[in-house]
């Protein structure tokens, strides 16, 4: 699952995103609202875990955004405001769970999970392509029923793309998910990646298809063409 945390205090935003990552999810952290609208306006996410009080502005008006934007992803708020008519507030401004600071690390994911259970969202976690076939919760790569070993970033550029095949994804995006920083545009991060992928996958009926001045694309090969087509 990719999940977003918008929380201005680092310490705990860090805390978390270590948690849900160690619980085998994509997490993007949000400092302040200007990046969480960034964010979700380049990436779809799963779930929203959603500080009330930041910096820039109120999470309750960022929240009555999302919803009128559509976004339909759980939202998980987070608040120091624990009184009935703040919890109340928040529900009623579209959020799906409100949980008050301090809370419990095992209450947080607890909840986290029934969220993504109730919204029934969410890639599975053995995704498969061709000959290749991803298994997420296991961190297993098999391409032919054979084992292919990775590095954690290899994994995790390959799960990107077997998430959405097909799909156009630009370097920006991939560099965002898996290295976490901006993308300078005269890094090769991403080429050296995909061309290791390209070769560890060989044979798998697989292609990364170059998009000029975006990304790849990952599809299957095509395959050859009937005798008398045009």
């Amino acid at each position: 699952m990719r999940i977003l945390v918008v929380e201005d205090d680092p310490n705990l935003g860090a805390f978390l995103v270590k948690a849900l990552e160690e619980a085998s999810h994509a997490v993007d952290r949000a400092p302040t609202l200007r990046d969480a609208r960034a964010r979700v306006a380049e990436t779809p996410y799963d779930l929203v875990s959603l500080d009330v009080v930041l910096a820039d502005g109120s999470g309750l008006d960022f929240l009555g955004e999302l919803r009128g934007g559509g976004h339909a992803m759980p939202v998980l708020m987070l608040s120091s405001r624990a009184a009935v008519e703040d919890r109340v507030a928040g529900l009623d401004r579209g959020a799906d769970d409100y949980l008050a600071k301090p809370f419990s690390l095992d209450e947080f994911l607890s909840r986290v999970r029934a969220l993504l259970r109730r919204s029934g969202g969410g890639p599975s976690p053995v995704l498969r392509l061709g000959a290749v076939t991803l298994d997420d919760a296991a961190r297993r790569v098999t391409c032919a029923g054979k084992d292919v070993e990775l590095t954690q970033k290899e994994f995790a550029v390959l799960r990107m793309f077997l998430r959405s095949p097909g799909s156009a994804i630009s370097r920006t995006q991939v560099v965002n998910s898996v290295w976490k920083w901006s993308f300078d545009g005269y890094s090769n991060v991403v080429d050296v990646h995909v061309s290791a992928l390209r070769r560890k996958l060989k044979g798998s009926e697989l292609r990364f298809r170059a998009v000029p001045k975006v990304g790849y694309v990952l599809e299957e090969e095509p395959g050859p063409a009937a005798p008398g087509a045009s």
